[in-house]
């Protein structure tokens, strides 16, 4: 299991016993099933996850016929997945939620049911696709997720919180590295940067202790993207999206770090590509400095 920082505020959310569900929300492949899942297993007597994004008709239909009376939906329920459901014991996972936005809205039923807890994961959330005509629940408390930082890396590379914890107390207390330690750290920290905290790619790297694998997982990732922009940017200037996505790696590069629409397409507008912008920050493939 990779190290997630996530999982503690997890644990500190169960505590609160069933006041609030829990939307887990972030970009595409950053870990949010994977960790759902793993607290799940470890946290509850049992667990039942519903992946929207392949759920069978008789799952949905459950949300449609059955949600006003919850005793014969969680029966259904329990029955299908073939899973027992315990009061205060038991998780139910709506993953990629935003793909069904009825079971989002019935979130304030189930909580106020308070017989189990609920977590939810969602992609692309922020869209107003995916929030159009359903009233947003007010018992949902948030936490994004990001990729790997440079601290969850070094936990996948096997090193202990303490050993971390005294890398970044060398830094705080403006403490010289040994010679070793900076060459050691340093090496792990070009790594990184290559690498990216993307699970899927740090996994791959960790198993066969070279980058082998990883540029095509990378790769696979990027293209991922771009078809959700196809998917998801309706009524949008998909190119343009497109464009600006492909062009910010390789200003980023550069040694002026702005980000300028000039490079995109040549005597380009903001008011023109404000929106293309925006859909990406939504969509947690950016995230604005200003």
């Amino acid at each position: 299991m990779l190290k997630r920082k996530i999982y503690n505020e997890l644990v500190s959310w169960k505590k609160n016993n069933g006041a609030t569900a829990m939307m887990i929300d972030g970009a595409r492949r950053v870990g949010k099933s994977y960790i759902a899942e793993e607290f799940a297993k470890s946290e509850y007597k049992s667990y039942i996850l519903i992946d929207f994004g392949k759920a069978p008709k008789d799952v949905l239909d459950l949300f449609v016929n059955d949600s006003s009376d919850l005793d014969l939906f969680f029966a259904k329920l329990a029955a299908f997945y073939s899973t027992a459901l315990h009061k205060r014991e038991s998780l139910i996972i709506f993953d990629e939620v935003q793909q069904y936005p009825r079971a989002r809205q019935l979130i304030k039923y189930l909580v106020a049911d308070g017989r189990f807890d609920y977590l939810e994961t969602g992609s692309l959330i922020r869209l107003k696709k995916n929030v159009q005509d359903i009233i947003i629940p007010s018992e949902e408390d948030h936490i994004e997720m990001f990729p790997l930082d440079f601290e969850e890396f070094l936990w996948a590379k096997g090193y202990t919180p303490d050993v971390v914890d005294g890398m970044l107390n060398h830094m705080k207390e403006l403490k010289p590295f040994s010679e070793l330690e900076h060459s050691v750290f340093s090496s792990h920290f070009l790594d990184y940067c290559i690498l990216g905290g993307m699970p899927a790619v740090v996994r791959e790297f960790i198993k066969n202790k070279t980058f082998e694998g990883t540029l095509d997982i990378q790769r696979q990732l990027l293209a991922d993207y771009k078809e959700d922009i196809r998917k998801y940017a309706d009524g949008m200037d998909q190119t343009r999206i497109i464009n600006v996505f492909n062009s910010i790696p390789v200003q980023l590069a550069k040694e002026n770090k702005k980000f300028q629409l000039s490079k995109v397409e040549k005597g380009a507008r903001f008011k023109d590509y404000r929106g293309c912008i925006e859909w990406l920050e939504d969509a947690g493939m950016v995230h604005m400095c200003y």
